[in-house]
């Protein structure tokens, strides 16, 4: 008998970006414009630009369905294009932090992604073919006490 293959994670960049408040479209949708940030990644920085945003939408009464594009630019004038889809579950601990705005850490909630990512980086292309998965490290919901923040860290599935 064969032993299988199981993946493994490596971390290959953290992504920092800041939260414009939601437009709240109804209660199915809020669009968070991404005005800024940065990507830090193995041998690159980059910087998050316009167009990007998160069109967030309720999956439960304490799950949001994450729906991001993001663009940035790297410091070579290359582009990379992510988006992905997400979970983040809300539980009753963190709840009232996300509601005063105050500092969440990744240890205290399920906030988890899956980034595809296209890049026109000739140093960068191995991303055009690899699998991604995203935790968050540190969130600052945006609303009614200003911009947020938030800080993911993002892996390969080796």
């Amino acid at each position: 008998m064969t032993t299988p293959t199981v993946p493994t994670l490596e971390k290959v960049m953290t992504m920092a970006a800041t939260i414009d408040p939601p437009q709240q479209v109804g209660d199915d949708l809020g669009i968070y414009n991404v005005p800024g940030g940065t990507i830090l990644g193995d041998g690159f920085t980059a910087a998050i630009i316009a167009p990007s945003a998160d069109w967030a939408r309720p999956v439960s009464s304490d799950v949001i369905g994450l729906d991001v594009r993001l663009s940035a630019q790297t410091e070579t004038g290359h582009y990379l294009y992510l988006t992905y889809t997400g979970r983040v579950v809300i539980n009753d601990d963190v709840a009232p932090k996300m509601a005063s705005g105050e500092e969440i850490h990744g240890s205290e909630m399920y906030f988890t992604t899956n980034p595809v990512i296209k890049t026109n980086d000739p140093a960068l292309a191995w991303m055009n073919d690899t699998i991604f998965v995203g935790k968050m490290q540190r969130n600052t919901m945006a609303g009614a006490n200003g911009q947020g923040h938030l800080v993911y860290d993002i892996y390969k599935v080796v």
